[in-house]
């Protein structure tokens, strides 16, 4: 079996740190040292700083010293792509705090919208989505409700889905794409960040409408739980790591670690620490902090996977560790095996089993709510257009933006009876077996393994004639 390759294989890691543990000059000669002897090309050394998402901090350390390497203009189409997408997330979060106060919504910004504001340079951390998470379903159905009348549309490619915790709390997710200029959102509710199957990293709710960083301590746990999802340690994740760090208080360390052992990521959590160990500079407070997550995780830890640009190797690994996880995140939800076993064979099917939404002739049997399971909502015109073109029209699809209010300098507030959020609280609506969901003017097919029943698709359409 080869040899997983380390932190230390891959110096160009280190000019994407925040604060790297080498001098910039050495880190160069390193990097050269590698591109003459052929072990990696210079636009190889470019991509691996590209796919940890640390082009602007590599970019801002390159500027400090000569770069007889080519490096600095390798990056420069990267550094263009990223000063544009800033400015298409500066719109995107301007329309969320002004849509957010409006409706009367609390809204947290979180990852990247959080973490950056801790950065020694705010600019420099890399965003390419405006995360943001509400406390209830309906809240984020009414926000994307308001951002499809600006023009974003819902993601055809990462469909909104919805599952609920063992006591019936519903969470999930909505992502949306915007239109020219703004950056893509991507709305999560609930009581906390969902991670792997089944594991859900609590958050504080947001209490004042309109958008707010979540606090960094806090922040810490989407960060933990978007990089565990993913399996892979990246650079932004050691810069977010090594931020945090700086400020974290010994019980919220211990508050942390405890959040993530129940998430089954006490060890991926080591292992981002381990990294920043690695790569970083840091003071006598953070390495007390960082070795202290090291020790709390598991005594016999795999090599952290860090994202070096060879991602085919570890999709197998993404399968085996999210279906192996699934056992520990459910056990913190039930005592029951049968329960737990069952989490880890329904994270297993969906890797192995097709779930892209297809209308086919099949019975529209009812939909009991249950623990964990991912419901997928289709949009009634996707689904109408996959019901008529088959399978395939998805990548077609126009999206579904709808028409801007009358007056968008005031839009009228929603109807029903308000929360103290602001949004409605009858706003959605399952219909009887919930086989579709309704949202004001909206209409979701839901489905869990992609199957639309072809009745449900037609009767769902007539009701809206």
């Amino acid at each position: 079996m080869p040899r997983r390759p380390a932190p230390a294989d891959f110096p160009e890691l280190q000019l994407g740190a925040v604060a790297p543990a080498s001098p910039v000059a050495e880190t160069l000669h390193r990097i050269a040292a590698l591109v003459r002897s052929g072990v990696r090309p210079l636009d190889r050394v470019a991509d691996v700083i590209r796919r940890n998402r640390a082009v602007l901090v590599a970019a801002d350390h390159l500027a400090t010293v000569p770069d007889e390497t080519g490096l600095t203009r390798e990056l420069e189409p990267f550094v263009a792509e990223r000063i544009r997408r800033a400015a298409t997330l500066d719109a995107a979060t301007g329309l969320l705090d002004r849509l957010g106060t409006e409706l009367g919504i609390p809204v947290w910004g979180i990852k990247g919208l959080s973490s950056r504001a801790d950065y020694p340079e705010p600019r420099l951390r890399e965003l390419r989505d405006a995360d943001v998470c509400v406390t209830t379903a309906n809240e984020a159905l009414a926000l994307a409700d308001r951002l499809r009348r600006h023009g974003y549309r819902t993601d055809h490619g990462e469909l909104p889905w919805i599952k609920q915790t063992s006591d019936g709390t519903p969470y999930g997710q909505y992502k949306l794409t915007g239109p020219d200029g703004f950056a893509a959102v991507d709305l999560h509710f609930g009581p906390g960040y969902s991670t792997g199957h089944c594991g859900l990293l609590p958050l504080p709710a947001p209490t004042r409408p309109g958008l707010r960083p979540l606090p960094p301590v806090a922040n810490l746990r989407p960060m933990l739980g978007n990089s565990g999802g993913d399996v892979h340690i990246t650079v932004k994740d050691v810069n977010d790591l090594w931020v945090a760090a700086r400020t974290l208080r010994p019980e919220e360390t211990a508050a942390l670690v405890a959040d993530a052992r129940r998430a089954a990521l006490g060890g991926h959590l080591a292992g981002i620490a381990r990294v920043v160990l690695e790569i970083t500079r840091t003071d006598d407070d953070q390495r007390g902090v960082l070795e202290h997550l090291v020790a709390a995780g598991p005594g016999r830890a795999a090599r952290p996977v860090v994202a070096t640009g060879l991602m085919r190797r570890t999709a197998p690994v993404r399968v085996l560790r999210t279906t192996g996880r699934a056992f520990g995140q459910a056990g913190a939800h039930t005592g029951s095996l049968p329960a737990r076993a069952g989490a880890v064979l329904g994270a297993f099917a969906f890797y192995v089993l097709p779930t892209r939404p297809r209308v086919l002739a099949a019975p529209a049997l009812p939909r009991r709510p249950a623990p964990w399971r991912c419901v997928r909502l289709v949009p009634l015109e996707l689904a109408r257009a996959l019901r008529r073109e088959g399978a395939d029209a998805g990548d077609l699809w126009p999206g579904d933006p709808l028409a801007p209010p009358a007056d968008t300098a005031a839009p009228a507030p929603p109807t029903g009876h308000r929360t103290g959020s602001g949004a409605p609280d009858d706003g959605l609506r399952w219909s009887p077996g919930r086989r579709t969901l309704t949202h004001g003017s909206s209409v979701f097919v839901s489905t869990v393994w992609g199957v639309l029943p072809r009745t449900v698709v037609r009767d769902a359409g007539k009701a809206e004639r």
